[in-house]
């Protein structure tokens, strides 16, 4: 990992979680990774005559108040070597990450979210929800409502038989070693075992370097044995790899019923296939 991209809206939320992440790094990390931290505004409706002026004057608060934060997160502990670029833009936000990524590649996305909200907010449409579902980098979403530390234990949860998706695999392997975490692969199966040799075998030598274990759990619902194994087990951080992130759909409409809310609890990390 080189290149971290903080988001921020200026809100207690996201200043939170850039706040608590950059602890972690501060606190518990050696290696040297450059910092973006970018905001996107948008314009209010008016009449065309109005437009110029109101961007600029938008633009100046938010350069004002990305200044702040910068500010704010150099009071910490070892701050004052935090070396970030401030970044602001008009516009859409998930346009205006790909183009950050397209000039410069983005190896991680930091972003909070309000705790017990973070699954409604990812199906209705947040900026949150567009970001996770279109982003091509890996995105770390902090709930408000956790108090972010660095996570000792990582889940990657699968319902697959076989891990096919080796990049993206590997991308995850890197943000666990950022953290220096333990990686727990949990797989969820509905009727049958799956074969090791089929689902262990095949990423044992990716995971030489970290410590790691393999976990089964029998449920019919994914979604359900996914919450069923974090309720049981301390976990830092639920790690998910998904086509379009389909897995977290299904998480989410369960965690909205409010049968599954201690997920809301856990920090996410997704990342695409």
């Amino acid at each position: 990992m080189k290149n971290i991209l903080l988001l921020t809206n200026f809100s207690e939320t996201s200043r939170k979680a850039i706040t608590a992440f950059a602890k972690v790094y501060l606190e518990s990390i050696k290696e040297n990774f450059r910092f973006k931290m970018l905001n996107v505004y948008a314009q209010p409706k008016t009449g065309q005559g109005h437009m110029a002026r109101f961007d600029d004057v938008l633009h100046r608060y938010s350069k004002q108040d990305l200044q702040a934060e910068y500010e704010s997160l150099k009071e910490l502990k070892g701050g004052n070597k935090l070396e970030i670029e401030l970044i602001s833009k008009h516009g859409d936000l998930v346009d205006a990450v790909e183009h950050i990524h397209s000039e410069d590649p983005v190896d991680l996305i930091v972003m909070g979210t309000k705790g017990s909200n973070l699954f409604k907010e990812l199906l209705l449409g947040s900026e949150t929800d567009r970001l996770v579902r279109l982003s091509k980098n890996p995105v770390l979403v902090i709930p408000e409502s956790k108090e972010f530390t660095i996570p000792k234990k990582i889940v990657f949860a699968t319902h697959k038989e076989e891990c096919r998706n080796k990049e993206e695999f590997k991308k995850l392997l890197e943000i666990v070693k950022f953290f220096g975490s333990e990686l727990i692969v949990l797989n969820v199966f509905k009727d049958h075992l799956p074969a090791s040799i089929h689902f262990e075998e095949p990423i044992k030598a990716e995971l030489s370097r970290i410590k790691y274990s393999f976990e089964y759990v029998q449920n019919s619902d994914e979604a359900k044995g996914i919450d069923e194994y974090i309720q049981q087990s301390q976990i830092g951080l639920l790690a998910l790899i998904d086509h379009r992130v389909n897995m977290i759909s299904k998480l989410f409409t369960n965690s909205v019923t409010g049968k599954f809310a201690s997920r809301a609890e856990v920090p996410l990390l997704v990342i695409h296939e």
